[in-house]
């Protein structure tokens, strides 16, 4: 058990840079960290507020790299990892 809880953070500490990437626009534009409402609505118009809201999970107003790779995860933003 304790060897998957580390294979999973391991997995999501190496994706925080796919997670703040969508295509070839970054999500993250200021490169902070965390993924807020305008620099998300910048990104990706189409998704809306409701769907930000979705994903932020802690309701804190912004989208850290777990939020996002959970997403990506269930199909909520697209895995662009393997696009290149």
């Amino acid at each position: 058990m304790m060897t998957i809880l580390k294979v999973t953070g391991l997995a999501t500490v190496l994706l925080v840079p796919t997670a703040l990437m969508a295509g070839e626009t970054a999500l993250d534009a200021n490169g902070d960290g965390a993924v807020t409402m305008s620099e998300f609505n910048s990104a990706m118009p189409e998704a809306g507020v409701s769907v930000f809201a979705e994903i932020d999970a802690d309701a804190n107003g912004v989208l850290d790299a777990a939020e996002l790779a959970t997403a990506i995860d269930t199909g909520m933003l697209p895995d662009t990892s393997s696009e290149g």
